[in-house]
C-alpha cells in the first residue's frame, strides 16, 4: 500500500512552483473523494436477515396435559418465528415467506405448510410471526412412543423467501433466502433447546469485507482518484 500512496505523493514533490496551486487542488480533491468512494462501496454490503425459531409446540406430544391418547389427538402445531434485520443502512421488504414442516431430520416427510404474508422491515428491526398450523399425515403413534420413552421426536423447519433490500431511493433485486434447522421435541410438546434455534443455510457463507477486501477497496479508491486527476 505504501507504494500506491507514494505514487500519488511523489508528483507533489516534483511539482513546478508555478503549478503548485493546481497540485494542491488535486490532493484536496483526493482527500474529499477517497472517503466518499470507500463509503459508497461499503454501503452496498448486504447481510441476509437472521432467522430464529423461538418456539415449536405440539399439544398432542405434551404428556403433562393427558392429550397423548389416540382418541384425543390435536393435529396442530404452534410456531414462533423471529426475523431480525441487523443492518443499520438497509431496510428489507419481504415477499411471502414459505414455511415447511417435516417429521424427521430430513425433508422426506412433509407434515405442514404455512405462508407468512410479505411485509416491510425497518433498519435494525426485529419482527415476530406466530400462528397455529394444522398438520397432515404425521405419524402420531411413532412420535408419541418416542417422547413417552424419554426420547425425542425430531422435526425439521425450512424457510424460503425472496427479500429485496432498500438502498437510498430504490430496492435491490430479490435474493433467495433459504434456511432451516432440525428441532427436537420432548414430552412437554416443546422444543428441547430453551434458547432460540437459528435457521441456517446450507449454501456458502456470504462474503464479508475482511482486511484483504478492505485493502482492495482502499486501493481502488486511490486508483479511481488518480485516473480522475491525471
Amino acid at each position: 500500500m505504501a507504494e500506491e500512496v507514494a505514487f500519488l505523493v511523489e508528483p507533489l514533490e516534483d511539482c513546478d512552483p508555478e503549478r503548485i496551486q493546481d497540485c494542491i487542488g488535486r490532493y484536496i480533491w483526493i482527500i474529499i473523494t477517497l472517503p466518499v468512494t470507500i463509503w459508497f462501496m461499503l454501503t452496498f454490503r448486504i447481510h441476509m436477515p437472521k432467522c430464529h425459531l423461538q418456539q415449536l409446540y405440539l399439544p398432542s406430544l405434551d404428556l403433562s396435559n393427558g392429550t397423548a391418547a389416540a382418541a384425543t389427538i390435536n393435529p396442530t402445531l404452534f410456531f414462533d418465528l423471529e426475523l431480525e434485520n441487523t443492518m443499520n443502512d438497509h431496510s428489507v421488504r419481504y415477499s411471502d415467506i414459505n414455511l415447511t414442516f417435516y417429521y424427521g431430520p430430513n425433508r422426506n416427510f412433509t407434515i405442514a405448510n404455512y405462508r407468512v404474508p410479505g411485509f416491510y422491515q425497518g433498519k435494525e428491526k426485529t419482527a415476530y410471526r406466530r400462528d397455529v398450523v394444522e398438520t397432515h399425515d404425521l405419524p402420531w403413534d411413532d412420535a408419541i412412543r418416542k417422547v413417552s420413552n424419554g426420547s425425542t421426536a425430531v422435526f425439521r423447519v425450512d424457510l424460503v423467501a425472496k427479500p429485496t433490500f432498500r438502498y437510498w431511493f430504490w430496492y435491490s433485486k430479490r435474493r433467495w433466502l433459504r434456511v432451516g434447522a432440525k428441532v427436537e421435541v420432548d414430552a412437554t410438546g416443546k422444543k428441547v433447546k430453551k434458547e432460540p434455534i437459528p435457521l441456517k443455510s446450507a449454501a456458502p457463507h456470504e462474503r464479508r469485507y475482511g482486511p484483504g477486501r478492505m485493502g482492495f477497496q482502499v486501493l481502488s479508491g486511490f486508483v479511481i482518484s488518480a485516473v480522475l486527476l491525471y
